[in-house]
């Protein structure tokens, strides 16, 4: 039998899936987008997600296959050792608030004809979806060889954040904010994620009148429009700020983004680099957020 690791970076709009065969290599065929159904009933994600580990399992060619592994990135608040969910009030996954996801999933896979293909030893877990896409970053990269920490963001409905120091994830040292988030910090008038955030561009938008949706900024700012312009460098300009809060604790070796914001980061970089306190501190970004985070869910895999 031929064994596989299957991987899924749950988001709060989509659920992306993809599988590693046993010497460790990434299916291409296998990278798939589902619907998320975030704000649907506990019973309608849970359906969700065990549907979608079938669809995964039957995306797999080979006809002599055996799961050994299924991981999951999900966002925090979230119990990753036992497989319970504690998100809330953040508009996604709030129906599964305490729920054991591992123990549902599990249940609902028994009663499947598939159930036979995924070994009665297979490894189920859960990791918190930031640090994976650290971990995959550091390995795809190479950084481990290069320097000694990093600062990993990903920028989306939310900012995500994840510190790494040789090979490890930091959540619980002076240096760091506790479980290593950023996203519930105070920033001005609320909390970094209210400001760092697609929800935060739209609401800087709507205060200034330009537009109500990122594509529209976006051609405005092409465009030369004024507010476009002002309103990323204003963007730019609130997360300098984030930066040089945290560097000035963490003294990071280089900032890596991820996340849809990671793809219009030319918009906003200007506003950011004229007011970032180090400007020789390199930032990169991350092409595909989602094979990053696969990678490292294989990765946490592999030290089973």
């Amino acid at each position: 039998m031929n064994n596989y690791f299957l991987a899924f970076d749950v988001g709060g709009q989509f659920i992306k899936g993809g599988a590693f065969d046993q010497r460790g290599e990434f299916i291409n065929s296998s990278f798939s987008f589902y619907p998320a159904k975030s704000r649907k009933s506990a019973e309608v994600i849970l359906d969700n997600l065990t549907n979608i580990i079938c669809n995964q399992i039957n995306r797999i060619l080979d006809e002599n296959y055996l799961i050994k592994g299924i991981g999951f990135a999900f966002p925090g608040p979230f119990d990753y050792e036992n497989g319970i969910c504690y998100v809330k009030g953040v508009d996604k996954y709030n129906s599964i608030y305490g729920v054991n996801i591992q123990k549902e999933i599990l249940e609902r896979l028994s009663k499947r004809r598939i159930f036979n293909q995924i070994s009665r030893d297979a490894i189920f877990f859960f990791q918190n979806n930031v640090s994976m896409f650290a971990m995959g970053e550091w390995k795809n990269r190479e950084l481990d060889s290069i320097i000694n920490r990093g600062l990993f963001l990903t920028l989306g409905n939310g900012v995500g954040s994840a510190f790494l120091e040789n090979n490890t994830i930091i959540t619980d040292r002076y240096d760091v904010p506790p479980n290593g988030w950023i996203y519930n910090l105070s920033f001005h008038d609320s909390i970094i994620d209210d400001y760092l955030s697609h929800r935060g561009i739209i609401r800087m938008a709507k205060e200034i009148g330009v537009a109500e949706n990122i594509d529209e900024i976006i051609e405005k700012y092409e465009l030369g429009d004024y507010k476009a312009i002002e309103l990323f460098n204003k963007f730019g300009h609130y997360f300098s700020e984030v930066l040089t809060t945290i560097n000035k604790e963490f003294k990071p070796d280089v900032i890596v983004i991820g996340g849809e914001l990671a793809k219009i980061f030319k918009y906003y970089e200007s506003g950011l680099m004229e007011n970032y306190d180090d400007k020789k501190m390199p930032i990169m970004l991350s092409k595909q957020t989602e094979l990053s985070t696969f990678k490292g869910l294989f990765e946490h895999y592999k030290r089973f």
